[in-house]
């Protein structure tokens, strides 16, 4: 969960490495506390120490093909969307910000985000929700406009009546 975690933000190993023993309480930061000093070259080697270590422990992983199922709803707004498809990433064990950027690209409904992601594809899952923040306030400004538009009734005043005299 840790780097599916991290992986939302950034693919840089050496912030992997650094931030991992903050993430640590009881008896995991006290097995890292006593891994001998200079026994840990990169996060790989952290990570497959930290796991053969605790394997039993695991909670129960998704498969990385089960983000695919994660498909974005014809009616359901980008940022329902993201939130319900970053939920099962966290769940996701194993995967890095191409893995992650690619299956949310393939999941998206097809539509004008889509499509700029297409042309332009993020380098990351920040960089991603920042794009996705405008077309998620055009979406609520929509939804608003809509909404006004389906409860607006024009007020109907009668009509001045002119009188004719002869």
């Amino acid at each position: 969960m840790y780097i599916t975690h991290v992986a939302l933000y950034t693919s840089h190993d050496v912030v992997f490495y650094k931030a991992f023993p903050t993430t640590l309480i009881g008896p995991a930061l006290e097995w890292f506390t006593t891994l001998p000093p200079y026994s840990i070259d990169c996060f790989d080697t952290l990570s497959h120490m930290f796991t053969t270590h605790f394997a039993g422990n695991r909670p129960h992983q998704t498969a990385t093909l089960s983000l695919l199922d994660v498909k974005q709803e014809q009616d359901e707004t980008l940022q329902t969307f993201i939130d319900r498809f970053s939920k099962v990433a966290l769940r996701t064990w194993h995967l890095n910000q191409e893995m992650i950027l690619q299956c949310m690209t393939l999941t998206l409904k097809p539509g004008p985000f889509a499509n700029n992601i297409y042309l332009h594809p993020p380098a990351s899952m920040h960089e991603l929700k920042l794009h996705a923040a405008d077309y998620i306030s055009m979406e609520e400004m929509q939804t608003l406009h809509m909404k006004f538009c389906n409860e607006y009734t024009p007020s109907t005043a009668p009509a001045p009546q002119t009188t004719f005299t002869t």
